[in-house]
């Protein structure tokens, strides 16, 4: 077994720790766009599930002004709205 000198062992370790602190280094530049990405979708998610919720409110406002010959018709679309409200708020696979 070859065995290094004090200097040439801490030289190596030296240049080793460097080259681990490069790809540590890259390492953290990944998560934070990995991070920023991830932000941006939730915010897209939010956005659009806010938008679903708005729509499915405004849906039940009108079911409650509904008359009687129309509420059928009015029902549907609420229930539709609030089925696609249901589908934003699910968590995303």
């Amino acid at each position: 077994m070859l065995t290094l000198t004090r200097g040439s062992y801490e030289a190596r370790a030296q240049s080793e720790f460097v080259a681990l602190q490069s790809e540590l280094s890259d390492l953290a530049a990944r998560a934070e766009e990995s991070v920023a990405l991830a932000r941006a979708r939730g915010e897209q998610m939010l956005i659009n599930a806010q938008s679903k919720h708005d729509e499915a409110l405004h849906r039940l406002e009108l079911l409650k002004l509904a008359r009687d010959e129309n509420w059928d018709a009015v029902k549907i679309a609420f229930e539709n709205a609030w089925s696609e409200l249901r589908h934003a708020l699910r968590p995303q696979r």
